[in-house]
């Protein structure tokens, strides 16, 4: 089950990596070619095929953290019930999550193709963010910040409730259980793992939001170039987040099945 929630997670990190690295190449080409931006316009449905999956990734990746915490309690908590419907979970998960990334994903287009200022052309910026959706967008912000904060908690109360777990079967002489002791410690050598990772995205997110809530404010006031460049910058971060996960989910593969 572990695999399939860390694979999803891995996949929204591979599109937003590709889609972002495209958009990259886009802007260059237009800053070093072109002396104004309305010179290189964009299809909409370009428009929407680069910057969607930067959305999808914004409201699954919390999601998912949140599904491999639920995960870990279920395996901590529930051990018998873990290990007989633990694939049916990361099932559900993986289902119930891309499920939600759709329903966001069409509320995007929707609001979007109502600003037919914006989104009736080609277009010189590449944004979904329209005022339609923009203080919806802010809401979300603390939402899944709320739920960043959560799952880091939830990590680090799981360290050591598995610690205890551990200690209590080496007390114990009559109700040790061999796949109770197995699984506090692929629980502790896992959390041990997941819990810098998730704090470190907490605190990445956090100031993700932080950035993004006060540009999205002042939008009107920036203009937007302005808010287009400022926020691509501030979009670095969660590059930063990524190449972290990226390490540290190859560390957790190599400790885990090594």
């Amino acid at each position: 089950m572990r695999r399939i929630l860390i694979s999803n997670v891995l996949f929204l990190y591979a599109i937003y990596a590709l889609t972002s690295m495209v958009e990259a190449v886009i802007n260059f080409i237009v800053l070093f070619t072109y002396s104004n931006p309305c010179d290189c316009l964009t299809q909409v449905w370009l428009v929407y095929l680069i910057r969607m999956p930067e959305y999808i990734y914004y409201l699954g990746s919390p999601l998912f953290h949140f599904a491999i915490m639920i995960e870990r309690v279920l395996a901590t908590v529930y051990v018998k019930i873990y290990e007989k419907q633990g694939k049916l979970f990361g099932v559900i998960s993986t289902i119930i999550v891309w499920l939600l990334n759709l329903m966001f994903g069409l509320y995007i287009y929707i609001t979007t193709q109502m600003d037919t200022d914006t989104f009736g052309h080609p277009m010189v910026y590449l944004i979904l963010t329209t005022k339609y959706n923009s203080q919806i967008l802010i809401y979300l912000n603390y939402i899944l910040l709320f739920l960043v904060i959560c799952v880091a908690i939830a990590d680090y109360y799981l360290i050591v409730r598995n610690r205890k777990i551990k200690l209590n079967f080496f007390n114990s002489t009559t109700n040790y259980s061999l796949s109770k002791s197995y699984q506090s410690k692929q629980n502790i050598l896992l959390m041990r793992i997941i819990f810098p990772l998730d704090f470190s995205y907490s605190f990445v997110f956090a100031l993700f939001n932080a950035l993004a809530n006060f540009l999205r404010y002042n939008r009107d006031e920036y203009g937007p170039l302005v808010y287009v460049r400022t926020y691509e910058g501030i979009t670095l971060l969660l590059c930063g987040g990524i190449n972290w996960t990226f390490t540290s989910i190859k560390s957790l593969n190599y400790y885990t099945y090594s």
